[in-house]
C-alpha cells in the first residue's frame, strides 16, 4: 500500500499530472520567443520575420536618417509602409506553420524624395 503525504495525496500522482502542464507550458514558452530571422534588404531597409502566435510575423527596419518607402509582397500580396527614420514597422501577419515568402521591389523606391 502507498502512503500518502501530509496533505493527503500521494506525490507520484501529483507528479504525473503536473508533469504535461509543466511540457504545454515550456512548448508555448518557446513557440512565441522573438528570434528575428533576416529575410531581406533594400537600400537602408531591412526585413525581419519574427515568430509569432500561431504564425509568422514581418517587420521592416530603416537604418538611415530619412523616412524610406517600402514597397514589398508577402506571399504574393502587395504592400506599401512608410518606415520612419531608425524606425520599425509591422509590415504584415501570416497565419500558418509555413515559412511566408517575402521580397522587396525591385527595383527599390527613391527614397524619401519618391513622389516628387
Amino acid at each position: 500500500m502507498t502512503e500518502l503525504s501530509l496533505n493527503g495525496m500521494n506525490s507520484p500522482l501529483l507528479f504525473r499530472i503536473a508533469q504535461p502542464l509543466i511540457a504545454i507550458g515550456m512548448t508555448a514558452l518557446a513557440g512565441c520567443s522573438q528570434s528575428e530571422t533576416m529575410i531581406g534588404t533594400s537600400g537602408p531597409l531591412t526585413a525581419f520575420r519574427t515568430q509569432a502566435f500561431l504564425g509568422w510575423q514581418i517587420i521592416i527596419k530603416n537604418d538611415s536618417d530619412a523616412k524610406y518607402p517600402a514597397l514589398y509582397a508577402i506571399n504574393g500580396w502587395t504592400g506599401l509602409r512608410h518606415v520612419p527614420a531608425h524606425g520599425t514597422v509591422k509590415a504584415g501577419y501570416v497565419l500558418g506553420r509555413e515559412i511566408p515568402g517575402f521580397y522587396f521591389a525591385d527595383p527599390p523606391l527613391r527614397g524619401p524624395d519618391y513622389s516628387k
